[in-house]
């Protein structure tokens, strides 16, 4: 052991604070305490001896604890190693545990008094001076040390999460790759559930919510069975390793909208398989109080912008001068955005082609059904240009050369015309649902005038 010698165990992210310690230490000192933290250790030397070697050369330990939520396994261990070396505390070795005033003992240190203050901790600090002959001055450590533990002793902010949710079955009742078992549970605070599914119960079955939405109107049912049908997809897919992105919307008690994101998934040692998701307020969402077929409109019309903008626009380039990288990446790009766009269309809870078809006259319902026949075809040809399958699956490695170029920019222009007319049906459409005359126009901007002007009327505003 060599005196004075102070070995600060910590996590990571806790490594501002011990430099800071270290360094206030070792100036109001004058060099006489030594003090070693984890990252002195050199690149490449054996850190596991290093530390054990310090370890057995400290004659303090200062163990920096911070949450109990956090791992602090290794830092037990070095406390546990550090205390071994004299178990009968025949030498002076101590250990001090630093923590804020708001945190309990850790259970393997709860015998120790804590360091929960400033005053505290200069007060140690100058018993192991003292004890070691170190030539200090009082005044200044305490300024170094005040200075130093601004951040150290204060009270930790919680971090308010998102209401968390919890699908749990009999992993031997998911078997099916196309439904949940009906005697699955879905679980939360009450308050939680609540204001997901306005049921103020902890738990509730699969079989029960899908038949809650036979008491909803016609628009809720809608959003919530598009819900529960990518929500089983997400757990089924979750079940066999696989990742699959929340497109859908929940809405909630109130109009409150909800994206549920799958946090994690695990089969637990019961034999009960578990899903945890994290229930995010959404800020967007589907437009409620509209017709069937308005909001079919709409979303065809956000869906067309961004076909055109995020393919048309970005991948009509001569792919003659491509570089290989290049040409690899539009053949990964290209389907990627055009699964997304499909997928966000069918899960997003208000698109239905019947209620699009349903918002024309005849002659257009009959050019937009085509267009929509066509797009498979297209599609198709599209991604045999890239050397893809039909579902996207890479099949060849002549992607975008030779014939396939010729074959890619048909396709691709034919998708250009077919999203142009389909732009401009669906935008026309609304327009002459929403357009005004002059003559009314100018008769609601004399109404608007009006009530402008009474509302800013002196007696009105002090009879308020």
């Amino acid at each position: 052991m060599t005196p004075g010698t102070i070995f600060i165990s910590h996590r990571a992210e806790y490594g501002r604070l011990v430099r800071e310690l270290k360094k206030a230490i070792e100036q109001t000192s004058r060099g006489k305490i030594e003090v070693f933290i984890s990252e002195d250790i050199p690149r490449g030397e054996m850190w596991r001896t290093s530390i054990e070697d310090h370890l057995q050369k400290s004659e303090s330990l200062f163990l920096l604890y911070g949450a109990p939520y956090e791992d602090w396994s290794w830092c037990f261990y070095e406390a546990g190693y550090f205390a071994a070396l004299d178990p009968n505390q025949k030498t002076s070795r101590r250990i001090y545990c630093i923590a804020r005033p708001d945190v309990p003992a850790p259970g393997p240190l709860s015998d120790l008094q804590l360091v929960t203050n400033c005053d505290q901790l200069i007060e140690e600090l100058i018993q192991i001076y003292s004890r070691n002959s170190v030539n200090f001055h009082p005044a200044e450590l305490r300024v170094k040390i005040i200075e130093m533990t601004k951040g150290l002793f204060g009270k930790l902010a919680e971090y308010v999460g998102h209401p968390r949710v919890y699908f749990t079955s009999s992993d031997t009742d998911l078997r099916s790759d196309t439904a949940l078992p009906a005697n699955a549970m879905l679980s939360s605070d009450k308050t939680t559930m609540a204001d997901l599914f306005g049921i103020a119960k902890e738990s509730i079955s699969w079989a029960d919510l899908t038949a809650a939405a036979a008491k909803l109107s016609a628009q809720e049912q809608v959003f919530l069975r598009k819900w529960i049908e990518e929500t089983s997809a997400i757990i089924l897919a979750a079940h066999e390793n696989r990742v699959q992105a929340s497109q859908t919307i929940l809405i909630g008690r109130g109009g409150r909208r909800f994206r549920f994101i799958l946090y994690g998934g695990r089969l637990q040692g019961d034999g009960i398989f578990c899903c945890e998701f994290l229930a995010i307020d959404e800020v967007g969402g589907p437009t409620l109080g509209l017709s069937t077929q308005l909001l079919s409109l709409l979303t065809g019309i956000r869906m067309g912008f961004r076909f055109r903008y995020e393919f048309i626009k970005q991948f009509q380039s001569d792919f003659c001068k491509l570089s290989e990288n290049e040409r690899q990446t539009c053949i990964k790009e290209i389907p990627r955005i055009i699964y997304n766009l499909t997928t966000e269309s069918e899960t997003r809870g208000n698109f239905n082609l019947q209620d699009l078809l349903d918002a024309f006259d005849e002659f257009e319902s009959d050019r937009i059904s085509k267009i929509v026949k066509a797009w498979p075809i297209v599609k198709a040809e599209l991604y045999k240009s890239l050397g893809l399958s039909a579902d996207g699956i890479l099949v060849s490695e002549q992607g975008l050369r030779e014939d396939n170029i010729k074959r890619y920019r048909i396709a691709f222009e034919a998708a250009r015309l077919m999203n142009a007319e389909f732009l401009s049906r669906c935008c026309g459409r609304v327009a002459r649902m929403m357009t005004k005359s002059e003559d009314e126009l100018k008769k609601n901007a004399e109404a608007l005038e009006n009530a402008v002007n009474m509302l800013t009327n002196v007696d009105m505003k002090s009879a308020a």
